[in-house]
């Protein structure tokens, strides 16, 4: 039986057992009432002959015809009459020849119908009672309508089988054959020029070759498809510039990564971004940075492929956000891969217009089984923003910070926004002494305060988004704020530093114009500190400043020169109140004449155009006397001012906004 049929045929008997199954049903519900309607006729019958002979004159003549007037009417199988003790006294019933050829009916024992005998006692006119009346009615007219009844019906449903038979063979017929001749126009579609398989009346030699044909094409057909698929799912989950991997296959590798229940160490995962894309975009053609970005990254993929390590792969996360993921991977070899990568793209760098060389900012953190990406992430976003605020390509750990930045930089946006509109920023205020103990000037430090319980966010944490977010400028006008509110209430200067950002932004000059306007006898004691790098970059809003700052009163002096010394020779082209030394320059002058003779010519350049110099991060000292042979007038370190730490508490008030 083939597959089309037999699903017909299932049917066919189902409908079938469901016809026979309603038929049973209703000739029971036919039978139990004939089978009611016969008691009835029995209880009407006797009542009616019982209440006959009480009313008729009780002679024997009369009894007898009463008899069989109702035994007459045929209605009735049995009537008797009995005496009072029960002894008939005439009696008329059916016999078998009454009704010929019925007496071995099977239909009677099949149908089971048979009436009950119904006695009723009847009186004299006195109240006596005279005999009983026994009736039976006649069940054979019933049982004859029932049997003609489901004959007729079980026709209808033989007839209705065979018309519903034939109809299922011609449509499986006409089924199967449109089924052989789709096989046969598949199968020749498909082997346009094999017909090896048909005969000379150009059908196939049998149908059960053309399917197997027909299937194997298929299996072809679908390897083939399934080719493609692979293919296709490669492209996906690859960036169509670099042909590295993209996001999409980074998070799903780094989530795979965190749940590796078999890794106990983790891994590092090291994130760099290219500070420089648009502008590199704006100034270059488009296919030259595209061909440039396609090389560097087969350089650095190259690269991965010599360390040895079969799990790490590159991403590109975004249009200048690349990843390296190192899965298990121990920090000395995750830095010593690092390093080696910022070594290249520090030998992949083009040339900038204002830059003079594109830059990286890079960022590393350690993972391991069941840490939060989210939080990863998180940190190594910011990492990479202070990273760019550091102005250098050195590689930045994405330390585990407190819980205010474990916050990506959508969420950064709506804290810093809030804070403004709110004004939930302060000051964090800090002396300077000369080298005689002398205070200087103070030195402020802008804070947020991100909620009422939690401790207040240090501008090194929360400026490096600012700077990315645009919000700079706002921020570094709140600074500016709150230091001339501390001006009017205190005595003494105070520094209040600004960043490279906002000095970029064309209103923020304006802005801070219009304020020293506003307050002019503060602003003589109010010194606004800027980045040694403006003096590169932004020479020309450098220069404005300093216009707007000398014809207010107000000072301008220089921080981190250490991080751009090449700036030293515009130093003269600005009015500038003091220089600051930092960082690992100071921390490597005990051990270096070259950064030695360095400082020296740094202070003798200050005391030549009237600057004075201070140092930072001062780790020693050893360093420090150094740093006093040379002439810098003012020291701070870990070791410095030791002296005068019981000032400093009272030296930190909080400005509040």
């Amino acid at each position: 039986m083939s597959t089309f049929r037999r699903p017909l045929f299932f049917t066919a008997v189902l409908i079938g057992l469901v016809l026979l199954g309603a038929q049973a049903l209703g000739m029971m519900a036919a039978h139990r009432y004939l089978q009611t309607q016969l008691a009835q006729r029995s209880e009407e019958g006797a009542s009616l002959l019982a209440w006959t002979l009480s009313r008729s004159g009780g002679s024997a003549e009369e009894r007898a015809a009463l008899a069989d007037e109702m035994f007459g009417r045929g209605q009735y199988a049995l009537v008797r009459i009995a005496d009072q003790q029960g002894g008939p006294v005439l009696e008329r019933q059916a016999g078998p020849e009454d009704a010929p050829g019925r007496e071995h009916d099977w239909r009677n024992a099949w149908l089971d119908m048979e009436a009950p005998a119904v006695s009723r006692p009847f009186t004299a006119a006195g109240g006596g009672v005279q005999g009983i009346v026994t009736v039976q009615a006649d069940s054979r007219q019933a049982r004859d309508t029932l049997w003609r009844g489901g004959v007729r019906v079980l026709g209808l449903v033989l007839a209705a089988g065979a018309l519903w038979t034939l109809f299922a063979l011609n449509l499986a017929r006409r089924t199967e054959a449109q089924a052989s001749r789709d096989v046969r126009e598949r199968a020749r579609a498909l082997a346009p020029g094999n017909d090896a398989s048909l005969d000379g009346n150009g059908a196939p030699a049998s149908a059960d070759q053309a399917l197997v044909d027909a299937q194997r094409m298929v299996a072809a057909t679908v390897q083939e498809q399934n080719a493609r698929i692979e293919s296709l799912q490669s492209e996906v989950y690859r960036d169509p510039v670099t042909r590295l991997r993209n996001r999409r296959y980074f998070v799903e590798q780094f989530r795979l990564a965190l749940t590796d229940k078999e890794s106990e160490t983790g891994g590092h995962l090291l994130m760099f971004r290219q500070r420089d894309l648009a502008q590199i975009n704006r100034h270059l053609s488009r296919a030259f940075t595209d061909q440039w970005l396609r090389s560097s990254s087969d350089r650095l993929h190259k690269l991965v492929a010599e360390f040895g390590s079969q799990d790490a792969f590159l991403a590109r996360l975004s249009g200048s956000d690349f990843a390296l993921l190192l899965p298990r991977a121990s920090a000395p070899q995750a830095g010593l891969l690092a390093e080696r990568v910022r070594r290249e793209l520090r030998s992949l760098r083009v040339p900038m217009d204002k830059h003079g060389w594109c830059r990286w900012a890079l960022a590393m953190a350690a993972y391991a089984p069941g840490d939060n990406m989210s939080e990863i992430l998180a940190r190594l976003d910011h990492a990479l923003m202070c990273a760019e605020s550091a102005d250098d390509d050195q590689i930045t750990p994405a330390n585990r910070a407190p819980d205010s930045t474990h916050i990506g930089e959508y969420s950064w946006h709506d804290a810093l926004v809030t804070a403004l509109e709110q004004h939930r920023f302060s000051l964090s205020v800090q002396p300077l002494h000369d080298m005689s103990g002398a205070l200087l000037h103070q030195e402020a430090s802008l804070t947020l305060h991100d909620t009422a319980d939690a401790d207040p966010v240090p501008a090194s944490i929360f400026m490096p988004p600012a700077v990315r977010l645009g919000l700079s400028a706002e921020c570094d006008v709140q600074a500016l704020r709150l230091g001339l509110d501390w001006l009017y209430a205190r005595a003494g200067a105070l520094a209040v530093p600004i960043t490279l950002a906002s000095l970029a932004q064309p209103s923020f000059l304006s802005r801070l114009e219009r304020m020293l306007a506003d307050r002019p006898a503060l602003t003589p004691r109010l010194i606004i500190e800027v980045d040694a790098a403006a003096l590169v970059e932004h020479e020309v809003e450098l220069r404005q400043l300093c216009g707007i700052a000398a014809a207010a009163g107000g000072r301008v002096g220089v921080a981190r020169l250490s991080q751009q010394f090449g700036a030293m020779e515009r130093l003269h082209e600005f009015p500038l109140s003091y220089l600051k030394l930092s960082g690992g320059f100071i921390t490597g002058l005990l051990h270096s004449p070259g950064s030695r003779h360095l400082a020296a010519t740094v202070v003798a350049t200050a005391t030549t155009l009237r600057m004075e110099v201070y140092a930072e991060d001062v780790p020693d000292i050893a360093t420090q006397n150094i740093l006093e042979g040379l002439g810098v007038h003012a020291i701070r370190g870990a070791v410095v001012n030791f002296a005068q730490a019981h000032d400093l508490a009272s030296e930190h008030p909080w400005v509040s906004s």
